[in-house]
């Protein structure tokens, strides 16, 4: 366990290694530089403890020290120095073939990595990195990369708290089997690696990792060599595939943090345990996978979306046939802000291939729900973090309750113990929220549920009125473009730039405009409150903009970016992430400036703002830029080329407007559904003691 010098010591080193990359990112294409630092401080880590004076690979590293101390590229050393380490026989990385390629710029000349040299300079400098423990100076990197870098993926980095929660749920045994069929940067192994290793290695046969990035494989191999796993291989794959080829060993414990909502195809050529997950959403293809390479007493963590919890349909049929077959132990929710560059929250699912082992004969038929949402520190703008506090609290729930449910009573607020005929009468419901009362509620008393349920009542009668409305409405928008079922798909650019006819009188042209570059907004010239907010693709929700996590600039510098600023109706759209999230400008965020992770299109007069943002959240052009885009699996991303010419129906400008109100009436309607449902849920949560206090 590290010591608080040692901690210090590791975030001085990580913040120095930081500092001298930074400036490098830049113009530049930075997907592989996390992978190729972790390179560099395996051989580093390797030259100290394994080489010795005659090896090759120790002189070409001091060469390459020296080349950098004087401002000379290392690159070429560093290269053949990783390939001859590669052949030792206690080089960590088993395949050191399959380990180098594309690492350390492998396919590029110096030019296209200029930040190795300053890199090598700061690793050289006291503190060193043996001194802070590579380790906890790998975590750090990899956190700071995640908070900081310029590129990111929805399978990449898991928080050092929540990696250590979730291995502390799974509790890992020297020995066991491990699997990660989602291992991203192989935090969650790494974690579980630290916990469980004797004389400092891990069998690296006895761990088993996929990455559903193809760029991510590399990158885990190194983080998990760090973290002691001898010999450590991962393969790319996604869940189809591993599920047809799950013929492997058993894994005592699964823990994974899978790509949420991922899409996937040929779901139907597998049988399923307990039903066929959608194709939209790989969630419930996870799960099952999970169980199903489960030991006999194994035990599967793994974060998921909420909405995995309570949404419907088939993944409801799915919930309800894994609860029948008594797969789920617990199921825990997180705070939000835990994650870089999102607030979401997220819920842990606990399995079991058989409770029978895990639980006495009496408790096999509950699942203990735990709401932790309220738990975590977070200072103004950071994000959230689990304090070791935290941690052991609800790990330390989990296995109280699995030793002796009888002896564990449910605390308010906190944790509930709820049986399998319950959850069943909610629908299948796993929301936390749902079981487990808040601790300051208190029963309910009848004025306070007369109140409520007249509430619920004029939330009936106002959804009923918009129901109404909403008919007439989607009603005029089919008399309206009967006429236009064939109406041909025009390229977005010549739309914007047209004319392309029409009723508009004005024959002004709109514009294109990516956002500006990473050189005009560096990342020390962001400032903590009172500026000028800054839209990045995090900040689009719906089709409305989230300040929850906006960033900022001064006004100064903003006002040198007066191209960028943001104009009354403009549209606003992501480039990367989530493709078709936009949003219209309206008057409160006008003079915001456009990020670099977002367009702006500002429509002719042709063109209606709503109706576009309407068009492009539908499912037609969202599949349309899902197809053409790049990137990878978890980081899709569109150019303005490929924006301007993606297909959109032009209709009349009455017509544009009557499909932008009816659209508008939907998410009005949406709202009052889920206003009536959550209103609903804490009229059932409290309905007993309220007819009781009456």
């Amino acid at each position: 366990m590290e010591t608080e010098s040692q901690a210090a010591h590791a975030a001085h080193v990580v913040d120095r290694l930081w500092r001298a990359y930074a400036p490098y990112q830049r113009g530049r294409n930075t997907s592989d530089d996390v992978a190729s630092m972790l390179a560099i401080l395996v051989l580093a880590g390797f030259v100290e403890s394994a080489g010795e004076s005659g090896d090759t690979f120790v002189t070409l590293w001091r060469r390459a020290v020296e080349e950098a101390r004087i401002g000379l590229s290392p690159l070429k050393d560093l290269r053949t120095a990783l390939k001859s380490a590669g052949r030792h026989p206690r080089f960590p990385v088993r395949n050191a073939r399959y380990f180098d390629a594309g690492v350390l710029g492998l396919d590029e000349g110096p030019e296209d990595a200029p930040w190795m040299a300053a890199f090598l300079t700061a690793l050289w400098r006291p503190p060193t990195v043996t001194e802070a423990g590579l380790p906890e100076v790998c975590e750090l990197l990899l956190e700071r990369h995640a908070q900081e870098g310029t590129s990111s993926a929805g399978e990449f980095y898991t928080p050092r708290a929540v990696a250590r929660l979730i291995t502390a749920l799974a509790s890992p045994r020297p020995g066991d089997r491990m699997l990660d069929p989602a291992c991203g940067s192989g935090s969650l192994l790494a974690a579980a690696a630290q916990r469980t290793r004797r004389a400092g290695r891990v069998d690296g046969d006895s761990y088993e990792a996929y990455a559903t990035d193809r760029g991510n494989p590399r990158l885990a191999m190194m983080n998990l060599a760090i973290h002691g796993v001898e010999g450590p291989v991962v393969h790319a794959a996604d869940p189809v595939s591993l599920f047809r080829s799950r013929g492997g060993s058993p894994a005592d414990r699964v823990v994974s943090n899978p790509p949420f909502n991922q899409r996937i195809e040929e779901v139907d050529i597998v049988r399923w345990p307990f039903g066929v997950p959608p194709r939209s959403n790989a969630n419930f293809a996870w799960l099952q996978l999970a169980w199903a390479r489960l030991s006999t007493d194994g035990i599967a963590v793994l974060i998921m979306p909420p909405r995995a919890a309570w949404s419907e349909g088939s993944e409801a049929a799915i919930r309800a046939n894994m609860i029948r077959n008594g797969t789920l132990l617990s199921i825990i929710s997180l705070p939000a802000h835990l994650f870089a560059h999102t607030a979401i929250p997220v819920h842990v699912w606990v399995l079991a291939r058989d409770k029978s082992h895990h639980l006495p004969a009496d408790a096999r038929r509950s699942v203990l729900f735990i709401d932790a949402s309220r738990l975590g520190t977070r200072a103004p703008r950071q994000r959230n973090t689990l304090t070791a506090a935290d941690v052991e609290r609800i790990s330390g729930r989990l296995h109280a309750w699995r030793r002796s449910p009888r002896s564990t009573p449910d605390e308010p607020g906190f944790s509930r113990s709820v049986s399998h005929e319950e959850i069943l009468r909610n629908e299948a419901s796993l929301d936390p929220r749902l079981y487990v009362d808040a601790e300051s509620a208190g029963p309910r008393t009848a004025p306070e549920m007369s109140r409520l349920l007249d509430e619920l009542i004029r939330h009936d009668q106002t959804a009923s009125g918009s129901s109404a409305d909403l008919w007439q409405s989607l009603d005029k928008c089919a008399q309206l473009v009967r006429d236009a079922v064939g109406l041909p798909r025009l390229p977005l650019r010549r739309i914007v730039e047209g004319p392309v006819g029409g009723d508009a009188d004005d024959q002004t042209p709109g514009e294109f405009l990516a956002g500006p570059s990473g050189s005009l907004i560096r990342a020390e010239e962001y400032v903590d409150s009172g500026g000028i907010p800054v839209v990045m693709p995090k900040d689009l929700t719906g089709d409305d903009f989230s300040t929850e996590s906006i960033r900022y600039i001064t006004e100064e510098k903003a006002h040198g970016l007066g191209r960028y600023r943001l104009r009354p109706g403009d549209v606003v759209l992501a480039r990367r992430g989530e493709l078709g999230r936009c949003a219209v400008v309206r008057e409160e965020q006008v003079g915001w400036v456009c990020g670099t992770g977002c367009f702006v299109l500002r429509p002719p007069a042709w063109l209606n703002a709503h109706y576009l943002v309407a068009y492009l959240r539908g499912r037609e052009a969202r599949t349309w830029l899902e197809a053409h885009s790049t990137g990878s699996m978890t980081m899709k991303t569109i150019s303005l080329k490929v924006l301007g010419e993606l297909p959109v129906a032009l209709p009349d400008l009455g017509t544009q407007q009557a499909i932008a109100r009816a659209m508008k009436q939907l998410d009005e309607r949406e709202r009052l559904l889920r206003e009536q449902l959550a209103l609903t849920r804490e009229i059932r949560g409290g309905a007993v003691h309220g007819l009781f206090s009456g």
